[in-house]
C-alpha cells in the first residue's frame, strides 16, 4: 500500500494545478497546500520521488502545471516555483525526520514558503525582466493571506495523514 503514496501525492499536485483562481501572471492554486501535507507527512524520498515524478510529467506535456505542460511550462514565468518544490519538501522532510512536533511543523510551513517564495520570485523576475520587488508584488504580496489559510489546512490535516500512514506502516 505504500507504494502507492508516490503516484498518489504527484497526482495531488497536478490536480491542485486546476483548482485555482486565475490572477495574472500567478494563479492562486491548491499545489502549495497539497506540498505542505507532503512535506510534513511523507519521507524526503517519497517527496523527491512525487515531485520529480510531477515535473517529468508536465515535462513530457501532460497537462498538470497551472500552465499546462510542456517545455513552456517549466521555463514560464511560474516555473520558479515548479522548480523549488521538489527542494523545499526534500529539505523539509529530512529537517523533520521521524519527529512530530507542533511547533516544527510550523517552522517547516514557513520554511516551505519562503523557499517556494524565493525561487519563484527569482525567476519570475528573471523570465519578466522585472525588478526583483515587482516580482514580489505580483509573485508574493497577493498570496499571502490565502497560503497563510493553506498551511493552516495542511498543519491541521497532516497529523491524521500522519497517523494513517502510521497504520499502512503497521500493517505491511
Amino acid at each position: 500500500m505504500r507504494k502507492l503514496i508516490v503516484p498518489l501525492f504527484t497526482a495531488l499536485l497536478a490536480v491542485g494545478a486546476y483548482i485555482r483562481i486565475p490572477l495574472p501572471p500567478v494563479p492562486i492554486t491548491l499545489q502549495t497546500m497539497f506540498a505542505a501535507i507532503m512535506a510534513l507527512t511523507l519521507t524526503w524520498k517519497e517527496n523527491l520521488l512525487s515531485t520529480l515524478l510531477w515535473i517529468f510529467l508536465g515535462l513530457i506535456g501532460l497537462p498538470i502545471f497551472t500552465s499546462g505542460g510542456g517545455i513552456a511550462a517549466l521555463t514560464g514565468p511560474t516555473a520558479g516555483y515548479i522548480w523549488t518544490i521538489p527542494i523545499a519538501l526534500t529539505i523539509s522532510s529530512l529537517i523533520r525526520g521521524d519527529k512530530t512536533s507542533k511547533a516544527l511543523d510550523i517552522i517547516l510551513l514557513v520554511f516551505i514558503n519562503l523557499v517556494i517564495y524565493a525561487g519563484g520570485t527569482f525567476y519570475l523576475s528573471y523570465s519578466r525582466e522585472i525588478s526583483f520587488l515587482a516580482a514580489l508584488s505580483i509573485g508574493v504580496l497577493p498570496f499571502l493571506i490565502g497560503d497563510v489559510i493553506k498551511m493552516a489546512v495542511a498543519f491541521l490535516v497532516s497529523p491524521k495523514i500522519r497517523t494513517e500512514l502510521a497504520k499502512i506502516n503497521e500493517n505491511e
